[in-house]
């Protein structure tokens, strides 16, 4: 093989190479009036997310592939977050920034088919008081559990079987981390995937360790999260919806000044390693660890085999030179 057709092979498999990496991110454009987005969860029905926005407090919520509505009476004060669990939407009235009101609601709609569904209402008291909540998640046992913020942030969990008729506690199981601004369980039903005030915690439900952390450099305030069954991450909602991979370890994100326009993320990961934990709260069974999600390889590493394919074809073509 003379030297010219080395050049080409070698141009020719580091562009192949670099061609095939999977990207870093995808986006979602919520639909118009949707923004910003309090709370979305993945509607298992059919692609896209439900989306709690500015007329979430009026009973209303939108879906990102098509802009259709559910409606709901109940008269919530302060929607925060939406879950899927059971075949069923969850609706979750647990804002409360001055910390007064006496208990909070959790709504289950009964259809998201279109236009007015029916509802069922759980109510619910903190076991030490009120709490401002943005963040409630949904084992895979179907447990609630909510995060608060403000002062003193906590993770509470519902009774397994809540009562329709009578006041159900939130009983307070750890702190919470600093910010919490929504949340998901993954699909093991146990690590939890919190938005906080440092990016994207994953957090064991059983041993309430952090076994991840997603640092987010740049990213917009109160963004929302929500997780798919086949553990794809949504997050943002202030206006754009970045879809991510789980950490496996701790890595950090940085977002460009125009990622709140839709911009795509970048992530640099460190070496510190997942931690894991086995015990399982009171009441709780433990379920298996999720499986490794596939290394972060991103876009920066395509711009690398890029850069090496233009560096490599430019000086052979040099030296090739007549």
């Amino acid at each position: 093989m003379n030297l010219r057709t080395a050049a080409a092979a070698l141009a020719l498999g580091l562009g192949l190479a670099a061609l095939s990496l999977p990207s870093l991110a995808e986006e979602i454009a919520p639909p118009e009036g949707s923004t910003p987005v309090v709370g979305m969860a993945p509607d298992p029905q059919s692609d896209g997310l439900w989306l709690a926005g500015p007329s979430a407090d009026d009973g209303v919520i939108l879906h990102s592939a098509d802009g259709r509505e559910v409606t709901f009476g109940g008269d919530p004060l302060s929607v925060q977050a939406l879950a899927w669990s059971g075949d069923r939407l969850w609706i979750a009235d647990i804002g409360d920034e001055p910390a007064e009101r006496e208990s909070v609601v959790v709504f289950r709609l009964g259809s998201v088919a279109g236009g007015r569904s029916t509802y069922h209402a759980f109510d619910f008291q903190y076991d030490d008081g009120p709490r401002d909540a943005k963040a409630m998640m949904i084992s895979g046992r179907g447990r609630i559990y909510i995060a608060t913020t403000g002062d003193d942030p906590g993770i509470y969990r519902a009774p397994l079987e809540p009562s329709r008729q009578d006041l159900n506690t939130l009983t307070r199981v750890t702190d919470a981390p600093d910010g919490v601004t929504d949340g998901a369980f993954l699909s093991d039903g146990a690590t939890m995937a919190l938005r906080t005030a440092a990016g994207i915690e994953y957090i064991d439900a059983f041993t309430w360790e952090t076994l991840a952390t997603d640092t987010i450099v740049g990213g917009a305030e109160s963004e929302s999260i929500a997780v798919g069954s086949d553990d794809t991450v949504y997050v943002g909602g202030n206006p754009s919806i970045r879809v991510v991979e789980v950490a496996t370890s701790d890595v950090t994100t940085s977002l460009p000044p125009e990622a709140e326009a839709g911009a795509s993320a970048t992530p640099s990961p460190s070496p510190t390693p997942d931690a894991t934990g086995t015990q399982a709260p009171p009441g709780e069974v433990p379920v298996e660890e999720p499986s490794d999600s596939p290394a972060r390889t991103g876009t920066m590493i395509a711009l690398v085999l890029a850069g090496i394919v233009a560096v490599t074809a430019g000086a052979l073509t040099f030296l090739l030179k007549p």
